[in-house]
């Protein structure tokens, strides 16, 4: 991979996170829960980038689901708004739509549906979206395909994704040059706080 800064934001809430919902690849639209914490890491945003204290993106590039395009939008970046279906939620084939209740899903479980999209799936689409960027790069998705950015930035393979924990529109930071990866930002969500 060329040199490339990534801010990752994951989506806003939806109904369907409220209520402990899969939603995977359905297009599941924010609530005004997520819009509003959407508004607020755009504003967060500003003034980081006015302060120096984050880099600025030069693109904006978001999974094709409505609830990352409505949070990237939100954030008012200025930017063009991109949109890439590699970047898209893991899919969890007949759970989705079911409550973790009604599949009997323990959190922190790595149990999945048997007709779910495998991990190493997610990982290589989601890598092979990402290795040409370069620059400085906003990408809003969703904590499945973040994570797999995470997890190779950090050097692990796609079983490192399970040791990343993203909530709703948290902002994440990895910078990526020929030498490796480097983790500079994690599950920030300071933004929230009030």
């Amino acid at each position: 991979m060329s040199s490339v800064t990534l801010l990752l934001v994951r989506h806003g809430e939806t109904d369907w996170n409220a209520q402990n919902r899969w939603q995977g690849q359905c297009d599941v639209p924010l609530n005004e829960t997520g819009r509003m914490q959407a508004r607020l890491l755009g504003q967060r945003l500003e003034r980081l980038w006015q302060a120096g204290a984050l880099p600025i993106p030069q693109r904006l590039l978001a999974s094709d689901l409505s609830r990352a395009t409505e949070t990237a939008e939100l954030l008012e970046s200025g930017l063009l708004l991109e949109t890439d279906t590699r970047l898209r939620e893991r899919g969890f084939g007949s759970w989705e739509g079911k409550s973790h209740d009604e599949v009997g899903y323990a959190p922190g479980s790595h149990e999945r549906a048997a007709d779910a999209e495998s991990q190493e799936s997610v990982w290589e689409r989601v890598v092979a979206a990402t290795e040409p960027l370069e620059g400085c790069v906003m990408l809003v998705g969703h904590g499945g395909a973040l994570r797999a950015v995470l997890a190779y930035a950090a050097g692990h393979g796609h079983e490192g994704m399970r040791h990343f924990t993203l909530g709703n529109t948290s902002l994440s930071v990895v910078r990526f040059s020929p030498v490796g990866g480097q983790l500079l930002r994690l599950n920030d969500m300071a933004h929230l706080e009030n």
